[in-house]
C-alpha cells in the first residue's frame, strides 16, 4: 500500500509539473503573440489570386504565431476580392473546391464575392478533385458556378445531391435509461426540444425544415441554371439524377475541362507560373489600411451558441461561443467612441435568453444614441441569434441562411427512475419550498411547473414584442412567422424579418447610406473588441483545453465542445436555464 501511495505521489507531481509546463507555455506564447506580426505579404507584381476551400472556412482570424493560419474567413474572402478588383496587379482568380465543411449562406456569400469580380472581366477559373467524393458536393459546385470555366479531374464525381435534414431523435434511448425529459415550449415548431421529447418527428417541425430544404434547393438550382446558362428544370435534372462521373459531367455541360490540378493551374497562371500565386488570406492581409481620418465603422463579431459571460474561442476545434460579457462590451466600447456605423455580425443559434437580452439592450441603445446598426447574418440567425438583431436599424441575410425561430423552451431532464433501475436513492434536506425545483432527481411541483409555464409565456411575449417593435411589425405579423418557425433567409425577408438579402458588403454598404457617408469616401472597419482582448480569450481557451487534456481538476476545466454534446448540454447541464434555442440539423449528414 505504502508503494502505491508512493507511485500515485509521483504521478500527481509529474502531472502538476507538466500542467505548471503547459500554463507556462501558454503565458509565453501569449506575450510573444502581443508584439508579433506576421511579415508583410508580397503581392508579385502580375499575380493569381488563390482561394482554397479544402480545410473548410475560419470563422475569425487570429492571426496566430504557431499552429495552422491557412484557413481564410469569410471577410478576407469577400474584403479581399472588392480590393483586388481595384488591384492591376491581380490579373486573375483560381478556386479550388469539392470538399471541405461548407454551409448554405457560406457558400452564397462565397459565390457572390466571386460573381461580383467577374465584372472585372479578368479569368476565373474553379479546380475541383471531385465534388464531394464518397460525400455531397452541392454546395463546393454551388461555389464553382461562379467562375468562368470549372476544371474537374478524370477521375472525379459530381455528386449534386440536393438537401437531406435530419435530426437525432432521443426518447426511445432516454425511456430506455430512464430519463424522463420535463419540457415546455412555445410554440408547435420550436423543434429544439423535441430531440428529447419526441420518437419522431412532429409534422409542423417537418412541414416547416421541408420549406427550408424545398427554398435553398430552389436557390440552387437557380443559380445553376444562370451560371451555367441551362434551363432551370435540366439544373434539377443535374440534381436528381446524381451523381455523375466526370464524363457524363462533361457531356452535360456541368464542368468545362477534364484536367489534373497541375493542367488546370497551368491554364490559370499561363505564362505567370504558380510562383506569382498568392492566398486570398494573405492578400487580404496586406490591404492598406484607411487613413487616421477615416469615417470608423466598428465590425463586432458574435458566433456560437449566445451565453452569459466572456467569448471564447476553442484553439483546437475552431468552435466558439457568443458570451454577453464581450459582445455588449464591444456594443457599448463603439457607442463611446462615437462611430459612424456598426456592423454586428451573427452566426449564432441562440441560447440563453437573459444573455441574448443583455445584448439586445446595446444594440437598442446604439440607435438611441443615433448610430446606425446593420446586422449580417452569416450561416445561422436564430432564436436567440435572431433575438439580439431585433433592434437593429437594417438586418442582411443571405437567401439560405437559417433565421428566425422566434420561440422558447425551457425545463429538465428527470433520473428518478433511472437511479431505480441502479438501486440508487437520492435523500437530502432544504430550506426553502422552491430549492429542489431545479434539481435532476425529481420532478416538478405543480407550483414549480405553473411558475415554468407562466415564464415561457412572460418570455415568448417579450421576444415577439421586441421583434415587432424592432422590425415596425404588428404583433400579429410577427405571431404568423413566429411559433419556433425557422425560414430560409429569402422567406424570412418575405416575411419582414430581414430588410436586405446579401452578405458583410452588403451590410457595410448599407452601413455608409445610413451613416450618410458618400459612396466613395473612405472608411475604416474597425474590430471591437480589439486584437488584444481576443487575444486574452485565446490564452483562456488554450489554458483551459491543455489542463482539460492533461486531465488537472478544475470547475473551469471543461472539454473542446462538440457538435452533437454541444446540442445535448443545455437540457442536461443548465436545467435551470431558458433557452431561445434552434437544435441541431444534419445537413447531407453533417451535424450543424
Amino acid at each position: 500500500m505504502a508503494l502505491l501511495r508512493g507511485v500515485w505521489r509521483v504521478l500527481m507531481w509529474l502531472l502538476a509539473l507538466v500542467g505548471f509546463a503547459v500554463v507556462g507555455l501558454a503565458i509565453v506564447a501569449f506575450f510573444y503573440a502581443q508584439s508579433f506580426t506576421h511579415p508583410e505579404t508580397k503581392v508579385p507584381d502580375q499575380a493569381v489570386l488563390t482561394i482554397d476551400l479544402g480545410g473548410g472556412l475560419a470563422k475569425q482570424r487570429l492571426d496566430l504565431p504557431f499552429g495552422p493560419t491557412g484557413r481564410p474567413t469569410i471577410e478576407d474572402i469577400v474584403l479581399g476580392l472588392e480590393a483586388a478588383a481595384k488591384d492591376s496587379r491581380i490579373k486573375g482568380l483560381l478556386l479550388r473546391v469539392g470538399r471541405g465543411p461548407l454551409d448554405m449562406a457560406e457558400a452564397q456569400e462565397i459565390r457572390d464575392a466571386v460573381i461580383k469580380f467577374q465584372e472585372t472581366s479578368r479569368p476565373i477559373h474553379a479546380f475541383a478533385e471531385s465534388f464531394g467524393e464518397g460525400g455531397d458536393g452541392t454546395l463546393h459546385y454551388y461555389v464553382a458556378t461562379g467562375a468562368d470555366q470549372i476544371f474537374l479531374q478524370p477521375s472525379g464525381d459530381v455528386r449534386l445531391m440536393g438537401f437531406l435534414l435530419e435530426q437525432p431523435f432521443l426518447r426511445g434511448a432516454l425511456d430506455w435509461l430512464g430519463i424522463a425529459p420535463r419540457v415546455s415550449k412555445r410554440h408547435e415548431y420550436k423543434g429544439a426540444p423535441d430531440i428529447f421529447t419526441e420518437t419522431a418527428m412532429p409534422e409542423p417541425v417537418r412541414q416547416n425544415l421541408q420549406r427550408l430544404a424545398d427554398s435553398w434547393l430552389d436557390q440552387v438550382v437557380a443559380g445553376i441554371a444562370a451560371a451555367r446558362k441551362v434551363d432551370a428544370a435540366i439544373a434539377r435534372r443535374w440534381i436528381d439524377e446524381a451523381p455523375w462521373d466526370a464524363q457524363q459531367a462533361k457531356q452535360a455541360g456541368m464542368v468545362d475541362e477534364l484536367s489534373y490540378w497541375d493542367q488546370a493551374a497551368a491554364v490559370t497562371f499561363g505564362v505567370l507560373g504558380e510562383d506569382a500565386g498568392i492566398d486570398i488570406a494573405d492578400y487580404a492581409r496586406q490591404i492598406a489600411k484607411p487613413a487616421a481620418t477615416a469615417a470608423k465603422i466598428a465590425i463586432v463579431r458574435g458566433h456560437g451558441p449566445v451565453t452569459l459571460g466572456r467569448s471564447e474561442t476553442d484553439p483546437f476545434g475552431g468552435e466558439s461561443n457568443l458570451g454577453s460579457d464581450t459582445i455588449a462590451g464591444a456594443l457599448a466600447k463603439a457607442i463611446e467612441d462615437k462611430v459612424k456605423a456598426i456592423v454586428f455580425r451573427i452566426d449564432s443559434p441562440g441560447g440563453s435568453y437573459v444573455a441574448a437580452d443583455t445584448i439586445w439592450r446595446e444594440v437598442a441603445r446604439a440607435r438611441e444614441m443615433g448610430i446606425p446598426v446593420i446586422v449580417s447574418f452569416g450561416a445561422t440567425a436564430a432564436s436567440g441569434g435572431y433575438f439580439i438583431a431585433a433592434p437593429a436599424t437594417k438586418i442582411v441575410a443571405q437567401p439560405g441562411t437559417i433565421t428566425g425561430s422566434i420561440g422558447v423552451f425551457a425545463g429538465k431532464p428527470v433520473l428518478t427512475e433511472m437511479w431505480n433501475k441502479l438501486s440508487i436513492n437520492f435523500e437530502g434536506v432544504q430550506a426553502g419550498a422552491a430549492a429542489d425545483t431545479d434539481s435532476v432527481n425529481h420532478d416538478y411541483s405543480e407550483a414549480a411547473w405553473a411558475r415554468q409555464e407562466a415564464r415561457l409565456d412572460s418570455i415568448y411575449a417579450d421576444f415577439v414584442g421586441k421583434v415587432a417593435t424592432g422590425r415596425n411589425l404588428s404583433p400579429e405579423k410577427v405571431e404568423e412567422a413566429a411559433r419556433g418557425q425557422i425560414w430560409s433567409g429569402a422567406d424570412a425577408q418575405a416575411r419582414g424579418l430581414v430588410d436586405a438579402l446579401g452578405g458583410l458588403a452588403t451590410a457595410i454598404k448599407l452601413a455608409r447610406q445610413e451613416a450618410k457617408l458618400a459612396a466613395d469616401a473612405e472608411v475604416a472597419l474597425v474590430s471591437y473588441p480589439p486584437a488584444g482582448e481576443r487575444w486574452e480569450a485565446f490564452l483562456s481557451a488554450f489554458m483551459r483545453e491543455g489542463a482539460a487534456i492533461l486531465g488537472m481538476p478544475s470547475a473551469a476545466v471543461a472539454p473542446a465542445p462538440q457538435r452533437l454534446l454541444a446540442a445535448l448540454r443545455p437540457l442536461i447541464s443548465q436545467p435551470e436555464a431558458v433557452f431561445l434555442w434552434t437544435p441541431p440539423i444534419a445537413v447531407n449528414g453533417r451535424i450543424d
